[in-house]
């Protein structure tokens, strides 16, 4: 299903008996994020992507934070038509512990990193054998 999906790396297979399959096209966060805004468009319909690297973007922002997240938010939705007109699936990969309160986050190096700024408000789901992750569409609407 096209959209981005937010997985813990715990949560992936071969981590994990019976785990999410990583999907094996692997791309850097701020890489990823130059590809989408580039031109022409650099991914081919049907692509599937694994992108890493969200958390240390967010934590090296140290107390800007919010505002990164923000500006992140912003350019993901600039290549929100692109993805979905490909039918492109993103796996968002995290090292750290993602959890929903009032709003989404990571926890990562003891620190709360906003990624509900980016995401929205997600509902959790699992896959048929328990593995937990959280989908949202490219245009970030829900939440």
């Amino acid at each position: 299903m096209p959209g981005y999906q937010l997985v813990e790396v715990g949560n992936l297979s071969p981590n994990k008996n019976n785990g999410i399959p990583p999907d094996e096209n692997k791309i850097g966060f701020l890489d990823f994020l130059r590809e989408i805004g580039g031109n022409p468009f650099p991914f081919p319909k049907f692509h599937r992507v694994q992108v890493g690297g969200l958390e240390e973007v967010l934590f090296a922002a140290r107390s800007h934070q919010e505002e990164m997240a923000l500006r992140i938010h912003s350019l993901l939705r600039k290549g929100a038509q692109d993805l979905e007109k490909r039918l492109i699936e993103v796996q968002i990969v995290f090292r750290g512990k993602l959890v929903r309160g009032d709003t989404l986050w990571v926890e990562y190096r003891n620190t709360k990193l906003p990624i509900g700024h980016i995401f929205g408000s997600p509902i959790r789901q699992s896959d048929a054998r328990n593995n937990p992750f959280y989908r949202t569409n490219f245009n970030l609407t829900n939440g």
